[in-house]
């Protein structure tokens, strides 16, 4: 690898790193914060539900932008969402905000953060199509380990401090964040290059989604079923430190097992190319959801923070195991011109799941309590399994022609 490659890769690398140390404390953190502030659990769930639909929304508007403009860069989306991030986190740090202001900065940055997620990525790829010699899986797994670090050392740190201290922190990796990017070298855009979903040429094309989903037998019930499971996953993900508090967790706790979770996905996230080598896509994703349903029994069960804990562990074959697979299922199953549409579908659906995991989950913690909501995340995840298995088969030899030769 040539020096400027290796400078390049560290470079994305630390861009990794900084997203994921800023996503602990604002979006792993968001209900330990908010409840500090007065926010009940529903409210907690509405402001992650509208910052991830807001994000949707978001996401290919600025796609679309950056490939019509040839002057806006990824580079410059990034500085200027960053840029947004920062007057919102001082509008929370330097305003005497009431819950109403609170609860529009909070979802201003969360939907900025969720929307720079893929752009992060982009840039990444941006380089790599440039002829530029970079591991994304190695570059995403640093992300995975800043995460782990500072998760624990945030859930030190808000147990002897206070909350008041996790916006003044994402100001700080904001600051070396943006420095950061703006360090990137130039690059010329690939022709070939886009960052939204690309419209088919033929307009009829567009009218064919109901066709669609018809085309690919039991792609609907696929769908609901990762719908179903991302319900869970948002559930024990945005209110972990509700579930822990009842089991005498502190805020210490919460960073220990945020932790486990982010280290644990690492061997999944390496090796996944190796792994689906070895086993089947199909195979992959019904082991998850299978999994995914026993991890909500441990949760539902679990009398003590490391219950939980081992429960956390298992995020390395549900989550970091279903993501990818799901892609590798999708080009699998589908031709060429319907891949990205179907992958549009997947994470509709997933945003969707995550939605009602919020907004149901928040208002079931205020009325019945955390195990009302983990019964309710169970049903979700058992649900969501069995429709994984029934739905994902082995394609038809008429089908693998298709996927293959159009």
């Amino acid at each position: 690898m040539m020096k400027s490659d290796r400078i390049l890769s560290l470079q994305v690398a630390g861009v990794q790193g900084f997203y994921w140390m800023i996503f602990c404390p604002i979006a792993s953190f968001a209900s330990v914060y908010l409840l500090s502030k007065d926010f009940s659990n529903q409210k907690i769930g509405w402001v992650m539900a509208i910052s991830s639909v807001l994000a949707i929304v978001l996401q290919p508007a600025l796609g679309a932008l950056i490939d019509r403009f040839e002057k806006l860069t990824l580079k410059g989306v990034l500085i200027t969402c960053s840029l947004l991030c920062v007057a919102f986190l001082a509008g929370i740090v330097f305003l005497n905000a009431g819950l109403v202001w609170m609860a529009v900065f909070y979802v201003g940055i969360v939907a900025l953060l969720y929307t720079m997620q893929p752009l992060v990525s982009a840039l990444t790829f941006e380089y790599i199509n440039a002829g530029r010699n970079i591991n994304f899986g190695v570059t995403r797994a640093s992300g995975s380990i800043c995460f782990a670090v500072l998760s624990t050392l945030l859930g030190i740190w808000v147990n002897r401090y206070s909350t008041a201290i996790l916006p003044i922190i994402c100001l700080i990796l904001f600051a070396g964040y943006i420095l950061l990017i703006i360090s990137f070298p130039k690059v010329k855009r690939s022709e070939l290059q886009t960052y939204h979903n690309e419209k088919s040429t033929n307009l009829m094309e567009e009218k064919d989604k109901v066709g669609f989903l018809r085309r690919y037998d039991r792609f609907i019930p696929f769908l609901v079923g990762a719908g179903f499971i991302f319900m869970f996953h948002t559930v024990i993900n945005n209110f972990l430190a509700q579930i822990l508090r009842p089991l005498g967790g502190t805020d210490t706790d919460l960073g220990i097992s945020l932790t486990i979770a982010a280290v644990a996905e690492l061997p999944a996230f390496l090796a996944f190319s190796f792994l689906v080598a070895k086993i089947s896509t199909r195979s992959l994703m019904k082991i998850s959801g299978f999994i995914y349903a026993l991890r909500a029994v441990i949760f539902l069960f679990a009398a003590s923070v490391w219950m939980i804990n081992i429960g956390q562990v298992f995020q390395g074959l549900t989550f970091a195991v279903f993501l990818p697979a799901s892609v590798y299922y999708i080009n699998e199953i589908m031709r060429e011109k319907d891949r990205v549409k179907g992958q549009t579908f997947v994470t509709g659906m997933g945003t969707l799941g995550g939605f009602f995991g919020n907004v149901i989950g928040g208002r079931l913690l205020d009325i019945s309590g955390v195990f009302a909501m983990l019964l309710f995340a169970l049903i979700g995840a058992v649900i969501g399994s069995a429709l994984l298995f029934y739905a994902i088969r082995k394609p038809k030899a008429k089908e693998l022609v298709l996927a293959q030769n159009t």
